[in-house]
């Protein structure tokens, strides 16, 4: 019994020092170091916190705020399911979304109302950083199964300072990146001891594998990744002869599951059986642009990056801990001696989850997370193999230096890895400017004015200032995206007021309506571009004359296309400049060749570059069009060569230089993100630094 309490408390301390490696590397980043004061200050709200790093965080905020208020995760409820009024504006869009992150922060944050006055934005704020260290000892339990206590303490130290899953788990990173290891994690653990049980305890142990499926199913649309690589492996290993562990064993857990997330969540259950669907957000509507493209996350990452991400340490033990463990299993007398416990189910298993999730990550920066924990139960499996020799190598070895190799190599790790994360550190998108900028637009403005803005900031608008968008982070791969780009795109004024005005008050419907009418993108594209740049009475005979549409159908069409303008502002940020290519990339998307082309380069430059330019009339070795410097307020026009495809516009505040093709210098991209100057039908309302608010005159 003495043992036994001697035992749990070894596992009990271990386990504290795994979770407070993590908690306490991540808590330290909450203070911006590296950033001076006036730095941080500027990158730090009014709740004493740094902004919060990723803006999805800021659409999970709204959404547990909106449990909170309305008790589901919309604004209403429309013909029985939750309604989000603020995102994809005027019809607005489902506010279908797994739960599990809004009702642990709502659990957490009413528990701790009872003792503290923690507001719910600061619970949202410190859970990534409560939640991620978890997963360190749930892989600690995974690898002590097959390689010991010491294995498996490092491989937990491993998990939480593992680079990427550290970047992305840090207090204000509020997103479902925070489950992402550890649910994986437990049902790998679970499932590998429900096949490989002697007894009964196959039953509980597959059980709390289909619980953690179930759970993992309300927390990110990616779950399904784990419920395949199990079936999978389980497959694999039942086509070997020999095998030790009966079909009932194997294929009880995930028969559970699947009756658990079909009577808890069936949605997913349908979704999981269809594969086809885990592409379908992904997936371009017919023959409009894939903006996903300018999507940095959804790129393959680069050979630079799929190390470092990964961790170089973790990476490198791993893949050695594969070839080591390869040539161990081929050997029945080390395996017995180095790997007792390591059954080739475990080995199959692992296999194929690291594999498999090498492979998303090899196809996509987003799955990088999830190849974290089968390296690094392999990276842990390695070094438990390590000790063993070092425990077996008898005389060959004094017993000090065995001991002094161990614990150097131990040392080692730690070191090392929470160097890894120790340097890690992120800056916040979000600023003092838009924060300024949201204020106005929450007591400045008539409830229910629409933004008009870049993509990414959509969340953050329709959180912080309670206004609805037309664009998010939710809706950029829609008809839409190409028709606020071209609005930005295009140097017909009335065109791009035109056609926010469309979709500010009647949406998307005049898109859809003439589009099932046509039957043809291009065609519609083409009519659209034709009458949302004049009045309705011009409209309509185009229309006529060109077009052949006229009766109950044009009359019908006009009223989506030019109806009563309803409030809306247009919201830029300088931040936009250094995504400028897409906007006119898009903006000008040919839909009969299904391409575009764009030229867009921003460049740091010095003020020397610029007068050098200027006095030369050269840029990169070439003359342009013509040179457009901003100096504070003041905007002058050089005109350099007449036959010149592209012009060079000098920030000189910022020190920035500007390629765009010749058509594009026009642009109301360029005008107003690049120049900042009123224009025809747009004017400047509110300026907080370097977010400006437009309204249409």
């Amino acid at each position: 019994m003495e043992l036994y309490r001697d035992e749990r408390l070894k596992i009990f301390i271990l386990m504290l020092l795994i979770f407070f490696t993590g908690f306490i590397l991540r808590v330290e980043t909450a203070h911006l170091p590296g950033l001076n004061p006036e730095e941080r200050a500027y990158l730090t709200d009014d709740h004493g916190l740094p902004y919060m790093y990723e803006l999805d965080s800021y659409y999970n905020y709204r959404v547990t705020m909106n449990y909170l208020k309305n008790g589901h995760p919309g604004d209403t409820i429309r013909d029985g399911i939750p309604w989000d009024l603020h995102s994809y504006y005027p019809p607005g869009r489902p506010a279908v979304y797994p739960p599990l992150i809004a009702w642990i922060s709502l659990a957490l944050y009413r528990f701790l109302a009872l003792f503290t006055d923690i507001t719910l934005y600061e619970l949202c704020f410190w859970l990534p950083a409560l939640i991620a260290p978890f997963a360190g000892i749930a892989m600690f339990f995974l690898i002590r199964r097959y390689s010991g206590d010491l294995a498996g303490f490092l491989g937990g130290i491993l998990t939480v300072t593992a680079p990427l899953y550290f970047a992305r788990t840090l207090p204000g990173f509020f997103d479902t990146d925070m489950f992402n290891c550890l649910f994986p994690v437990l049902a790998v653990l679970f499932f590998a001891e429900a096949t490989e049980s002697d007894n009964q305890r196959y039953i509980l142990s597959g059980f709390l594998y289909a619980l953690s499926i179930l759970i993992f199913s309300f927390t990110w649309t990616g779950w399904p990744f784990i419920l395949y690589v199990t079936a999978a492996s389980a497959i694999i290993y039942c086509m070997i002869p020999g095998r030790t562990a009966s079909l009932k064993k194997t294929f009880f857990p995930i028969l559970l599951a699947l009756i658990l997330i079909g009577l808890f969540n069936w949605d997913q259950l349908s979704y999981a059986l269809n594969p086809i669907k885990l592409n379908a957000p992904m997936v371009s509507g017919g023959d409009w642009p894939d903006v996903y493209g300018s999507v940095s996350e959804l790129e393959p990452p680069s050979p630079e990056v799929f190390i470092s991400a990964l961790g170089p340490l973790n990476l490198g033990i791993g893949v050695l801990g594969v070839l080591v463990i390869i040539s161990i299993f081929l050997r029945d007398e080390m395996r017995r001696r180095h790997l007792k416990s390591f059954t080739p189910f475990i080995f199959i298993l692992t296999m194929v989850w690291m594999l498999f999730t090498l492979t998303g990550y090899y196809m996509s920066v987003r799955f990088g997370v999830l190849a974290i924990p089968p390296l690094t139960f392999f990276s842990g499996v390695f070094l438990g193999v390590f000790f063993s020799y070092m425990d077996s190598v008898g005389e060959g070895i004094p017993v000090r230096f065995r001991l002094l190799s161990v614990l150097m190599v131990s040392l080692l790790v730690v070191s090392v890895s929470v160097l890894e994360a120790s340097e890690i550190s992120r800056v916040p998108l979000i600023n003092d400017d838009f924060a300024g900028s949201m204020d106005f637009l929450k007591w400045e403005t008539p409830p229910g004015t629409v933004v008009v803005t870049e993509w990414s900031y959509g969340h953050y608008i329709t959180a912080a200032a309670n206004r609805p968008v037309l664009f998010d982070g939710g809706s950029q791969n829609t008809p839409r995206a190409y028709w606020i780009f071209r609005a930005f795109e295009t140097d017909n004024e009335s065109l791009s007021v035109g056609i926010l005005t469309m979709l500010a008050s009647s949406g998307d419907n005049a898109v859809s309506m003439l589009e099932n009418r046509t039957g043809d993108t291009e065609l519609t594209v083409r009519v659209l571009n034709d009458i949302l740049g004049v009045d309705r009475s011009s409209a309509a005979r185009i229309l006529s004359e060109k077009y052949g549409i006229e009766g109950e159908f044009s009359d019908k069409l006009l009223n989506y296309t030019h109806p009563p303008r309803r409030d809306f502002l247009v919201l830029t940020t300088e931040g936009m400049r250094y995504i400028g290519y897409w906007y006119l990339y898009y903006g000008a998307w040919n839909f009969t060749s299904s391409n575009s082309t764009a030229l867009y380069v921003a460049k740091d430059v010095r003020k020397s570059d610029i007068e050098g330019a200027l006095r030369s009339g050269l840029w990169m070795g070439k003359k342009p069009f013509r040179f457009i410097v901003r100096d504070g307020d003041s905007i002058r026009r050089i005109e350099v060569n007449g036959s010149g495809n592209f012009s060079v516009i000098f920030l000189r505040d910022d020190n920035l230089a500007v390629a765009v093709d010749r058509y594009h210098e026009g642009s109301l991209f360029v005008r107003m993100v690049l120049l900042g100057e009123d224009t025809e039908h747009y004017r400047k309302i509110h300026r907080h630094g370097s977010v400006t608010v437009w309204e249409v005159i």
